[in-house]
């Protein structure tokens, strides 16, 4: 918002103090007008005359504070017939091309600090959901080995004989391995997977995909969750999940845990799920046109009696307006 500047000795100016208080009063609302409408310092007839009175204005012209058209200053333009020119306007005050630059110089900073704040928001968010994750592992991993702990009253098998489990010296050998299903596969250390993690077959091509795309975690899931990678896969597709984890994967701080793949596909609506929430998006009102209005945002910077500047939404074309609404 622009400013009409006046000296702390306006007041008692000669010129000012032989024209009076009421054609001085004229000439501040002249001055505002002018700075408000970029007009640099001229003013039309038509505002002239609904301003102030033919007398107030012969008193200006008079004492020089006002030219009228075809005046001789050289250093103020010529105003339109009828109108007029503040004297020295520019001297005081800033010109239009300075106003305009200095008001996108601003939307340009506002635009930077809102994005510097968007991608904070996002690194804290991300970064809430890999702690939150990596603790759930954790505990998850503890129950596991806590309920499958094998517990023996008696002996290292519980049991008074030599079992399968025990080596000729009493001590408890590693388990056999499991028995190989139809549905179900053992993930091998040089595969990436910590021993004894089963894979279903139907999520092997996902993982493979994953793989091919340097893309390794640890698949050691509950059954709820291996019920969630089914239904992600059903309803998405292998290659729109591949694609999706490529774009939130950062080399430098890998995602270690399939868990937090999950809550990033589930965040993601399906493809024809997206197009159909995209489709009603309703289109902004035309814009107002006013100079103080952002065209992009649709919104107005305000300066407050204490001199802090905000910005409020536009009261003629923002979406948010009553009208616009319901248009």
């Amino acid at each position: 918002m622009p400013w009409f500047a006046l000296d702390d000795g306006f007041d008692t100016h000669p010129k000012v103090r032989k024209a009076g208080n009421a054609a001085a009063g004229l000439f501040c609302r002249m001055g505002a007008h002018c700075a408000k409408h970029l007009t640099e310092g001229l003013v039309d007839s038509a505002t002239a005359r609904d301003y102030g009175s033919a007398t107030q204005l012969r008193k200006l012209v008079e004492v020089g504070m006002l030219h009228p058209a075809g005046h001789g200053c050289g250093r103020c333009p010529q105003p339109e017939p009828g109108g007029y020119v503040l004297h020295d306007y520019l001297d005081y005050n800033r010109s239009r091309k300075q106003i305009e630059t200095a008001r996108e110089n601003g939307r340009k900073r506002q635009q930077k600090g809102r994005d510097r704040q968007a991608e904070a928001r996002k690194g804290s968010a991300l970064s809430a959901k890999r702690d939150a994750n990596a603790t759930q592992n954790e505990r998850d991993s503890d129950s596991f080995r806590a309920q499958n702990e094998p517990h023996f009253k008696e002996g290292t098998a519980g049991q008074g004989h030599v079992s399968r489990r025990d080596t000729l010296q009493g001590a408890t050998a590693v388990p056999s391995p499991p028995i190989p299903s139809s549905s179900f596969r053992t993930a091998a250390r040089d595969g990436g997977q910590p021993t004894g993690v089963v894979i279903p077959d139907w999520a092997q091509p996902l993982i493979d995909a994953l793989s091919d795309r340097n893309m390794h975690v640890s698949w050691r899931l509950s059954t709820m969750q291996w019920c969630a990678v089914q239904e992600l896969i059903n309803t998405r597709g292998v290659p729109f999940l591949v694609e999706q984890a490529r774009r939130r994967w950062n080399p430098k701080d890998p995602i270690k845990f399939a868990s937090l793949l999950i809550q990033i596909w589930c965040e993601i609506p399906a493809p024809s799920q997206r197009k159909e929430q995209e489709a009603p998006t309703a289109s902004w009102p035309p814009h107002c046109g006013d100079p103080d209005c952002d065209e992009v945002t649709r919104t107005r910077e305000v300066e407050h009696t204490n001199g802090i500047r905000s910005l409020t939404p536009c009261p003629v074309c923002h979406p948010s307006r009553k009208e616009n609404r319901a248009a």
